[in-house]
């Protein structure tokens, strides 16, 4: 049966999640989280969350999903055993050699992967199946016939609802080149969300480039079903309380098949909570002409009427609606369907005729169109819902004996014996109104008594507290089995890597380039050629780098991509025994190259973070590791490889974007090979598309990398020119030589 997933940022959220319906909640802790701005759970109080979930037959997933530094490692682990200890039905993790090594010193504790792994592929199921994870969070990328065939291999997740990011899930590093913050470690900063120009002909405009509009499938919903899919996932753990209720309504009226009227109201409702340029489809069933939403930033609302006129002291507006706001409901005026000229808040009074008024705004123009983004009385909708667990409740009480209770329902039946005889009635006996009077004060237990029926045998009386204490008695019991307390597991020594090389760091070079034909090959000793394909149908330029590389010494390695469908995982392999490794971006790669014989080289973009992650990738068959790029020099050197690659030269990936900025204009488009992509303050990105069963790109940092060398040296030379190449490889200053450059994370690190 489907599972409704709903995100839950603070306790309001839980509760709103649970009375709405969500089969499922999932959270974060304090620690470890992606999502650090939400006000989070603690291990002290989740308890009680998980109790107050499982008693209406919910679950609860703890996201502990943030890539984790060595000097942590026993504090994630503790968060993890702390986490299952105190009920979670599952612990969601980031890190995939994280999760091999928890399953292995916990082997009861339940393991879902996270987006941020990026499974795209069935490659990385099924190494997240031999792992332990019991399901994989796909990435929100991943086209539904891929879907479908990862759902045949493990129990899949998937986005129906929420955020989008615009650069493939555990592969954005923007946040964290540009201030420190970083996305992997739940302080993103979100600079998609803010203004860039492109210099393409019509893009020229300063406007929300990367900014994704609000991922919702609505109907196609079925068509996920159709695939398998195991759990439908609202994201959304900064949202409002009255956002994920809604939410959770519309996904369940979906799922079930309601009316289009009922469908309709509950779309209102969730536009009304939250609306980022009118909602996409997604990826999942290819672009749609409403991914990019460039015009309007953050929450729009629902448009309910327009400006007819302003009041003679042009202090007011009025609008036209038969919407009927209350007091402190808030509003946006927007023109065009794309500029937003303020907001205002509505005020005792303001009702008029056709509709009511506002406070007029400066800009404000008759004919401009009003949205609501705060209703009030959708929020104390959602808030009065309650969820409860129905009982039915069948008493016997006889003259001299303990009475008898049993309470059945969808968890079966419990019966309980009270503590106290019944006595003979001197005056006012028991009968079955003032028992049920009593059973009907259920506490803090989410229960409701469906049926009640009382068998009293004589004239019973039983004084008021004993009838209340067998109530008590009685509930604590229902609650007991419905949502018994799991044996705590113990703690165990955390799994150490084994030390690994020390010493002076190897001298070897990998260099990442689109072309290897240029003289500045000579220019020093390249040990890995990283092949990166402008176009991976292109086998004339598969064929140019192999035998241009007969005359060099170095291995031949082939590029693989954080993102790969098995389609395009089917075409590689046909090649991919002409090359002497591969260098990949995920973990997929360590199956694929298995399967091929291959020798892997484990880029970046597994996001290597610590010594037992960097020793387990060894052990499982990476012939060569580079470390993450948001690592500074002194945790590389606490991580103690000294044969791991760093990334020291050229320019570092911010991104990797699977959609077209340029929203499909194929007919018009230039179809260049790099771009520029500017933000407000002039810096220039290098944004760089090339060829994948369709247009992908790349954007890189706005400056060059020049950093001390902290082990054997990785240049990504994708967008860096042959002068700058060569004076890389021939071991220059680069600083004398760049205008514009950077440490990147090696120096300070990132948080």
């Amino acid at each position: 049966m489907a599972e409704i997933l709903a995100p839950a940022g603070d306790e309001a959220a839980f509760y709103a999640a649970l009375n709405a319906g969500a089969d499922a909640i999932y959270l974060g802790l304090r620690d470890f989280s992606a999502r650090k701005s939400a006000a989070n759970f603690s291990l002290s109080n989740l308890g009680e969350y998980t109790f107050a979930a499982h008693l209406l037959g919910a679950k609860v997933y703890v996201a502990l999903n943030t890539l984790v530094k060595d000097a942590e490692l026993e504090s994630f682990f503790d968060a993890a055993l702390g986490a299952w200890n105190a009920g979670a039905d599952a612990l969601i993790i980031q890190d995939i050699f994280l999760g091999k090594a928890l399953k292995q010193t916990y082997p009861d504790i339940v393991l879902h992967l996270s987006t941020q792994a990026g499974v795209c592929n069935g490659y990385g199921a099924r190494m997240a199946r031999r792992f332990g994870f019991s399901r994989v969070i796909l990435a929100r990328e991943t086209p539904l016939a891929q879907i479908a065939a990862i759902a045949a291999e493990i129990e899949t997740e998937v986005f129906v609802q929420g955020a989008l990011c615009t650069c493939f899930s555990g592969q954005c590093y923007l946040s964290s080149l540009a201030g420190g913050n970083s996305g992997n470690r739940g302080f993103c900063k979100q600079p998609c969300r803010k203004r860039y120009s492109l210099d393409r002909p019509g893009f020229e405009r300063m406007d929300y480039k990367l900014s994704l509009s609000d991922l919702c499938v609505g109907e196609d919903i079925e068509k996920l079903v159709a695939a398998g899919v195991s759990s439908f996932k609202i994201e959304g753990r900064m949202r409002s309380a009255a956002y994920v209720g809604a939410a959770v309504r519309y996904v369940s009226d979906l799922l079930s098949k309601g009316s289009a009227g009922q469908i309709a109201s509950d779309f209102s409702d969730l536009r009304r909570t939250y609306n980022r340029g009118d909602y996409t489809r997604g990826l999942a069933f290819g672009q749609d002409a409403r991914l990019v939403s460039r015009d309007i930033q953050g929450h729009k609302g629902e448009r309910i009427g327009t400006i007819v006129r302003f009041s003679k002291d042009d202090k007011f507006a009025y609008i036209r609606s038969s919407f009927r706001p209350k007091a402190g409901d808030g509003f946006k005026i927007i023109r065009g369907d794309r500029e937003e000229i303020g907001g205002a808040v509505y005020g005792r009074g303001g009702e008029y005729r056709e509709g009511f008024a506002l406070p007029k705004g400066r800009g404000w123009q008759v004919g401009d169109d009003v949205y609501i983004t705060a209703d009030g009385a959708l929020s104390e909708r959602v808030s009065a819902r309650r969820r409860l667990l129905p009982l039915d409740v069948r008493c016997t009480f006889r003259v001299g004996e303990c009475p008898s209770v049993c309470a059945s329902g969808a968890f079966g039946e419990v019966c309980v014996e009270g503590d106290d005889a019944a006595e003979e009635a001197r005056s006012a006996p028991l009968d079955e109104a003032a028992i049920a009077a009593c059973f009907a004060k259920t506490g803090e237990y989410p229960f409701a008594v469906r049926s009640l029926r009382a068998s009293c045998e004589g004239q019973c009386f039983l004084v008021r507290a004993a009838l209340n204490a067998l109530r008590r008695k009685v509930y604590s019991a229902v609650a007991d089995a419905v949502a018994p307390q799991r044996a705590p597991l113990e703690r165990r020594p955390i799994p150490h890597a084994p030390r690994a090389r020390q010493g002076v760091p190897s001298g070897e070079i990998a260099v990442i380039a689109d072309d290897f034909s240029g003289e500045w090959c000579r220019a020093g000793k390249i040990d890995y050629a990283i092949f990166k394909p402008k176009d991976w149908s292109d086998m004339a330029s598969v064929d140019d780098f192999i035998e241009k590389s007969e005359y060099y010494a170095w291995h031949k390695t082939l590029y693989l991509p954080a993102f790969m469908t098995d389609a395009d995982l089917a075409a590689v392999g046909a090649f991919v025994g002409r090359f002497d490794a591969v260098y990949a971006e995920g973990f997929y790669a360590f199956e694929f190259c298995k399967e091929h014989s291959v020798p892997l080289f484990a880029g970046t973009g597994l996001n290597l973070f610590n010594s037992l992650s960097a020793s387990l990738a060894r052990a499982e068959g990476a012939s060569r590791i580079a470390l993450s790029k948001e690592l500074s020099a002194q945790e590389i050197a606490a991580i103690g490889d000294g044969d791991a690659f760093v990334l020291s030269g050229g320019r570092a990936k911010a991104m990797d974007l699977l959609y077209c900025p340029f929203s499909k204009t194929c007919e018009s488009c230039d179809r260049r090979r790099s771009y520029s992509l500017r933000d407000e303050a002039g810096r220039a990105f290098p944004f760089v598309r090339y060829v994948c069963g369709g247009c992908r790109f790349e954007l890189y940092n706005c400056a060059a990398l020049v950093a001390e060398r902290c082990g054997p040296c990785l240049y990504d030379f994708t967008v860096t020119d042959e002068g700058d190449r060569a004076a890389y490889l021939s071991g220059k200053d680069m600083r004398e030589r760049l205008r514009q450059y950077t440490a990147g994370a090696l120096r300070g690190g990132i948080r």
